[in-house]
């Protein structure tokens, strides 16, 4: 953790009191206040009251690709569909970013639709679009003063 961009956190935890776990589909002994901690924030971020036994296995591949992939893939669907929001993977050039800023958006056209559509978002995860703007070279010129700067300020 260097404290550089977005804002880090750490905590050390000493749990002494154990509970029985799963990871990974294997028996483990988990402490108690960091599962407890763990639940919990998975309440929040998958936005669910009740955390079944789809929940218990943090690191399973059911949990991964049902859960979490499919909260996060139906929260991004909602978005997009609603505020046409960038960066988005509807967008890998600059022609398809002209005409996707020029389509209208739900929000605006029929705001109730809008907000019955919302209603389908959980918690807050969504899904990273990896490939917009992916047809276009992006880095700074050579010669340029921009292309000066360190790389690290373009990632």
């Amino acid at each position: 953790m260097l404290g550089k961009r977005d804002s880090e956190i750490a905590i050390i935890v000493q749990d002494t009191e154990t509970i029985p776990s799963m990871m990974d589909g294997e028996h483990y002994s988990a402490g108690k206040f960091a599962q407890s901690l763990r639940l919990r924030c998975f309440r929040v971020v998958l936005g669910s009251s009740d955390l079944n036994s789809d929940h218990q296995d943090p690191v399973c591949d059911k949990f991964f690709k049902e859960v979490w992939i499919a909260t996060a893939a139906r929260n991004a669907t909602v978005f997009d569909k609603v505020f046409r929001c960038l960066p988005s993977d509807q967008v890998n050039n600059l022609a398809q970013l002209r005409d996707f800023i020029n389509k209208p958006k739900l929000a605006n056209d029929d705001p109730v639709k809008a907000a019955e559509e919302l209603k389908k978002i959980r918690g807050f995860l969504v899904q990273f679009p990896f490939h917009f703007l992916e047809e276009e070279y992006l880095l700074p010129s050579v010669g340029t003063k921009e292309s000066m700067v360190p790389m690290e300020v373009w990632t």
